[in-house]
């Protein structure tokens, strides 16, 4: 199943604000790729 190019958008701004609360919160070692995509869910 294709997603279109508007949920597209709204998953990668979901997964940039989560990365980036990671990194202020944990720092670089602490936002590895299971707690971002937990966080992005």
């Amino acid at each position: 199943m294709r997603v279109s190019k508007e949920k597209s958008a709204e998953n990668r701004e979901r997964i940039l604000e989560a990365a980036a609360r990671l990194f202020r919160e944990r720092g670089l070692s602490g936002a590895a790729s299971t707690p971002l995509t937990e966080a992005a869910g």
